[in-house]
């Protein structure tokens, strides 16, 4: 710890040290001061993490003033040293204009080893030479939007990695299974996103579990989230010209 050699320790009374008795003092004082606020640190994290247990696998950092950002997954809020306000929202650098929220999102950001995107555990729909994964639940209200916006996609495969959120939606779990053995997957993922048909109960062997661990990997807490194939990542229902931009983005690098 570069603290333990802070030259506020005291030398000898024989030292030919330059450092005066009040020198020493202050640099004492100060390595005190710093030692109070790395142990504020820890406790704050300590009773962050029983105030609220979901933040244990969040990214914390101090942020400005004695507010800390707390980020996970997409989210993030920030929290002063005593927990008497929470900001949740944007929050906007004035000097230089820049938003410090949106720049924790895209620093926070997953970033997928494309080799770890498997299309054996995804169902294809769509055909064409550009490709994208999407991490989705069929009960999930915004899976739901984004799966019309894929639909207006030109040229491009589209890999749906079913996600089921059990914590929010119940019965996603079974009704991600019986997608996944039906006859065409595909017709039976749309008709149940796009339609609201269910499909016919049925069970088999099926991925949940791996995908489940892909996303818990890279941190993917919400769907639906768009992976591409340079392995960034897109959170929620993003139109279908957002989708567009960034394809057209990677083919230029």
């Amino acid at each position: 710890m570069w603290l333990s050699s802070w030259p506020g320790q005291a030398p000898p009374p024989e030292s030919t040290s330059k450092f005066s008795t009040e020198d020493t003092m202050r640099a004492l004082l100060f390595a005190l001061i710093l030692t109070c606020c790395t142990q504020a640190r820890a406790d704050f994290l300590q009773d962050l993490h029983t105030k609220y247990p979901q933040t244990k696998d969040a990214v914390v950092k101090k942020a400005f003033g004695d507010f800390y950002s707390v980020v996970r997954g997409n989210e993030v809020i920030y929290i002063n040293e005593d927990f008497s306000v929470l900001i949740n929202g944007d929050v906007v650098d004035l000097k230089s204009g820049r938003s410090l929220t949106t720049s924790l999102r895209e620093a926070n950001r997953p970033k997928f080893d494309p080799a770890d995107l498997h299309e054996s555990d995804a169902i294809q729909v769509g055909s064409g030479a550009r490709r994208i994964f999407v991490f989705s639940d069929p009960d999930c209200p915004f899976c739901r939007q984004l799966q019309g916006e894929l639909g207006k996609l030109q040229n491009v495969s589209v890999y749906m990695l079913p996600l089921p959120l059990t914590s929010l939606h119940p019965n996603a779990a079974s009704l991600s299974e019986h997608i996944w053995c039906a006859g065409d997957r595909a017709a039976a993922w749309n008709g149940y996103l796009l339609r609201g048909v269910k499909p016919v109960e049925k069970n088999c062997p099926n991925p949940l579990q791996r995908n489940a661990a892909l996303a818990a990997k890279y941190r993917v807490l919400g769907t639906p989230a768009i992976v591409f194939e340079d392995g960034s990542v897109i959170p929620g229902a993003v139109p279908a010209s957002a989708i567009e931009a960034r394809l057209a983005a990677l083919v230029k690098k």
